[in-house]
């Protein structure tokens, strides 16, 4: 198909094998392909809401580059499904630790992993040490608060200061010196087991952020479960408290003692977030202009 208007001055022609069609401001005009008689033919008025026809590629277009954009837009916003914890800054008993000074910590997760992120007050690349421990309560199952099993699910297989006195089934603890590094475990069959091992994110670590990604199922979690959870900032000698907590903003008044993680805050796994994207959404647009291109 060619679009020309040489051979017959003042009007636009668009050639078939069979006939031609010929506009020429308002009126349309048609060939039959032989001898070139035009024939003037009534033009149907536009109607209001209805597209032009007579534009259909370029409406086409349009409504590709529409469908696209949606799309994107869909996949946009899947990516940014989690939560937001903040905790006041300055909350510690020495101002100078900015690595150890909690600023908000994120929970996000994809069908099969939890993604977690802590941001503190300093740049965190400048610094060789630090550690960060997230306390995760998802079966709440003790019922009554001790701190006698040092070795059982009210304290931590790091062995810091720290214990939750309502009992945890995940730890995951991540540490900066060294070139970092980070655990989880869950507590089954009496006793910590170790699940995974990697090392921390360090990407905005300027921006004081270290993140971690973890199996959902190497800490025991499914879509639709919720889970109470605190996060602790320390030192990394045994039996170390911690310098600042997610839950409180009370000043720890030292290194050396012995303190409880609340475990006040809550996260649920979401379920599937999928949405259609781009190949999707076009292909039941696509259904829809096959149809429509159908029954005209």
């Amino acid at each position: 198909m060619e679009s020309i208007n040489l051979r017959y001055p003042g009007w636009e022609c668009t050639h078939w094998k069979t006939h031609s069609v010929c506009i020429r401001r308002v009126e349309r005009y048609v060939s039959n392909g032989r001898d070139r008689r035009f024939v003037p033919v009534k033009r149907e008025p536009k109607q209001p809401g209805r597209p032009d026809i007579g534009n259909g590629r370029h409406v086409m277009r349009k409504m590709f580059i529409a469908v696209a954009t949606l799309g994107m837009g869909a996949s946009t916003h899947a990516a940014v499904i989690g939560t937001t914890y903040t905790d006041a800054t300055n909350d510690l008993l020495d101002s100078s630790l900015t690595n150890l000074d909690l600023v908000s910590a994120r929970f996000s997760n994809d069908a099969t992993h939890l993604h977690l992120s802590v941001t503190v007050r300093g740049d965190v690349s400048a610094t060789t040490w630090g550690d960060y421990l997230v306390f995760i309560d998802s079966t709440p199952s003790l019922t009554t608060a001790g701190r006698s099993d040092a070795e059982g699910p009210r304290s931590n297989p790091f062995h810091r200061g720290v214990a939750a006195p309502a009992g945890t089934d995940a730890f995951i603890g991540s540490w900066l010196d060294d070139g970092g590094g980070n655990l989880n475990y869950t507590f089954e069959g009496g006793r910590w087991n170790e699940k995974e091992s990697g090392t921390p994110d360090l990407a905005r670590a300027t921006s004081g952020t270290v993140s971690w990604t973890f199996s959902l199922e190497s800490l025991g979690l499914a879509a639709g479960d919720t889970f109470r959870f605190d996060v602790a900032t320390t030192g990394g000698a045994n039996g170390t408290s911690s310098l600042d907590l997610l839950s409180t903003d009370t000043i720890r008044p030292g290194w050396g003692f012995d303190e409880d993680a609340t475990l006040d805050l809550s996260y649920t796994v979401a379920g599937s977030t999928a949405v259609p994207g781009i190949g999707g959404i076009a292909a039941l647009a696509g259904l829809g202009l096959v149809r429509r291109r159908r029954t005209r």
